[in-house]
C-alpha cells in the first residue's frame, strides 16, 4: 500500500478512511445504548433489576477485553498491520450479535435472562475487540498533534452520522409500522450489515506507520513493573477519570431519555427517535464549532465550556413537565452542543499523554493507554446503568408497561435520575480537568525532546 502520509499531513482520503470506520459500530452502538434497556423492559418484559444486572455483567466483560485486546494488538506482528487485523476479525461477530439483540425468544424468566446475557456478552467483547485497536490506529498514523484533532474530528462526525443515520432509518420504520419491535429488528440487520462494511473500508484504505521508519520505541510486556509505571502516569490517571466521566454522561442520559420522555412528559415513542436526532444534529454541526475553537483556545478551556453548558442544562429537565414538553426539543439542541465538546476532546488528549510517557519511560504503550481510557469509560457508565436499574425496580416500576400508568415515586425517581446522573458525572469530569497538567506548549516541548532523543539513538 503507497504512503498515507504527505509533507503538509496526511492524506484527506486516510482521514476520511478513518472516520468511516466508525460509521458502522457507531449506528449498533447509538440504538444499542438508547433503546435496549427500554426494549428489554417494556417489550421484552424482562424486570429493571435483571436488566441492570446483565448490562452490568456484560459491561464488565466489555472493559475487561479491552485491558486484554491493547497490550495484544501492541503486539501482533501482521502483514495487515498491529491494528487492523483485530478490527477485521472483529466486524462480523459485532454485526450479527447486535441483531440478535432485538429477536423476543420463546423463553421466559430466567432462561431469557441467560439468552439476553450472553448475546450482550458476545457484542460486548467484539465491540472492545473493535475498538481498542481503532483508537489505537489514530496515533499508528502520526504523531502530530492537530492531525491527531482532525482524525478525531472525522471519526466523530462520521460516528454522529451514523448515529443520525441510525435514528432516521428507524425513524421512518415505525411510520410503516405500528408497533415498535419490527423496526428494532429490522434496525439491527440493517446496523450489523454496515458494521461489516464501514470496518473493512477503513482497513483497506489506511495504513500503520512502520515503527522502524518512525523510530518509537516497542511497547513493553505487561507485567507489574508496567503496572507501577502507570500508577505513576498521573496524567493518564487523570485524563482516565475526564473520559470516563464525560463519556459516561453521553451514554446514560440517551438510556433513560426514553423513560423521561414517555412517563414524565406523556409523548409516544415515536418522539424518542426525533428527541434523540435533534441531539446528534446538533452534536454534529457543534463538532466543527469545537475543532475551529480548538485553533485559538487550550483543550482544557473548550472542555471546561462545553461540559459547563450541558450541566447547566441538565437542570432544566428537573422542571419540565407534560403540559410544556415542547421545551424537550430545546434541550436537546443546547445539549447536544455540550456533547459535542465531550465527544472530541478527551481523545484528543490521549496522544499527548502517550508522547509524555514516552520520554519519561522510554516505552511507548498506545494500545495499552487506550484500553485503560476504554475500561475506565465502560466500568463508569456499567455501574451507572446498573444504579438506574435497581434504583427503578425500588421505586416500584411496572415492567412491560409501555403506557403512562407508572407510580409517582417512579415518575420522580425517573426525574432525578435523567438529572443527577449525568451531572454527577461531569461534575466529577469537571474536578479532574482541573488537574490535568498538560497543555498545548508542554506538549510541544515534549516532542522535541522525543525527536532529539530518536535522532540521537542509532536504528
Amino acid at each position: 500500500m503507497e504512503s498515507t502520509a504527505t509533507q503538509s499531513g496526511l492524506k484527506p482520503l486516510v482521514r476520511l478512511a478513518y472516520g468511516i470506520g466508525d460509521f458502522g459500530p457507531s449506528m449498533a452502538v447509538n440504538i444499542h445504548t438508547v433503546f435496549l434497556f427500554f426494549f428489554l423492559t417494556e417489550v421484552a418484559g424482562v424486570a429493571p433489576e435483571r436488566v441492570g444486572a446483565l448490562l452490568l455483567i456484560s459491561k464488565i466483560c466489555n472493559a475487561v477485553m479491552t485491558l486484554v485486546v491493547g497490550p495484544l494488538s501492541d503486539r501482533t506482528p501482521n502483514s495487515w498491520g498491529r491494528r487492523r487485523i483485530w478490527m477485521l476479525a472483529s466486524a462480523p461477530i459485532l454485526g450479527i450479535s447486535f441483531a440478535l439483540h432485538w429477536w423476543v425468544p420463546p423463553l421466559v424468566g430466567w432462561s431469557q435472562f441467560v439468552y439476553y446475557l450472553a448475546v450482550a456478552c458476545t457484542f460486548q467483547t467484539s465491540l472492545s475487540t473493535f475498538m481498542v485497536p481503532y483508537f489505537a490506529l489514530l496515533t499508528d498514523l502520526t504523531e502530530d498533534s492537530q492531525e491527531h484533532i482532525k482524525l478525531n474530528s472525522s471519526r466523530f462526525s462520521f460516528a454522529l452520522a451514523g448515529s443520525l443515520t441510525s435514528l432516521l432509518v428507524l425513524q421512518l420504520l415505525t411510520y410503516w409500522f405500528d408497533e415498535f419491535t419490527t423496526p428494532l429488528q429490522t434496525m439491527g440487520i440493517i446496523a450489523g450489515l454496515v458494521v461489516i462494511v464501514s470496518v473493512g473500508c477503513c482497513c483497506f484504505q489506511t495504513q500503520e506507520r512502520d515503527p522502524i521508519n518512525c523510530q518509537s520505541p516497542p511497547s513493553p510486556p505487561l507485567n507489574l513493573d508496567t503496572l507501577r509505571s502507570l500508577l505513576g502516569n498521573h496524567p493518564l490517571l487523570l485524563l482516565s477519570g475526564i473520559f470516563a466521566f464525560s463519556w459516561g454522561a453521553i451514554q446514560i442520559t440517551p438510556a433513560i431519555l426514553p423513560y423521561f420522555i414517555i412517563h414524565n412528559l406523556e409523548l409516544s415513542s415515536q418522539n424518542i427517535v426525533t428527541i434523540v436526532l435533534c441531539m446528534k444534529v446538533t452534536t454534529f454541526i457543534a463538532l466543527s464549532v469545537w475543532q475551529f475553537m480548538s485553533q485559538y483556545m487550550q483543550k482544557k478551556g473548550l472542555l471546561w465550556l462545553g461540559m459547563m453548558l450541558w450541566l447547566i442544562t441538565n437542570f432544566g429537565l428537573f422542571y419540565m413537565d407534560a403540559q410544556h414538553a415542547y421545551l424537550i426539543y430545546v434541550y436537546g439542541i443546547v445539549a447536544g452542543f455540550g456533547m459535542a465538546v465531550a465527544y472530541l476532546i478527551p481523545p484528543s488528549m490521549l496522544p499527548e499523554v502517550i508522547d509524555w510517557d514516552e520520554l519519561r519511560t522510554g516505552q511507548r504503550q498506545e494500545g495499552l493507554f487506550n484500553s485503560i481510557l476504554l475500561f475506565s469509560q465502560k466500568i463508569t457508565f456499567a455501574f451507572g446503568l446498573f444504579a438506574f436499574g435497581q434504583i427503578l425496580a425500588l421505586s416500584g416500576f411496572d415492567e412491560g408497561n409501555a403506557s403512562n400508568q407508572q407510580p409517582i415515586l417512579a415518575l420522580l425517581f425517573i426525574r432525578v435520575l435523567i438529572v443527577g446522573l449525568p451531572n454527577i458525572a461531569l461534575i466529577l469530569g469537571l474536578i479532574l480537568t482541573h488537574f490535568y497538567p498538560i497543555d498545548s506548549d508542554r506538549h510541544q516541548h515534549t516532542l522535541l525532546q522525543l525527536q532529539e532523543r530518536r535522532l540521537s539513538t542509532p536504528t
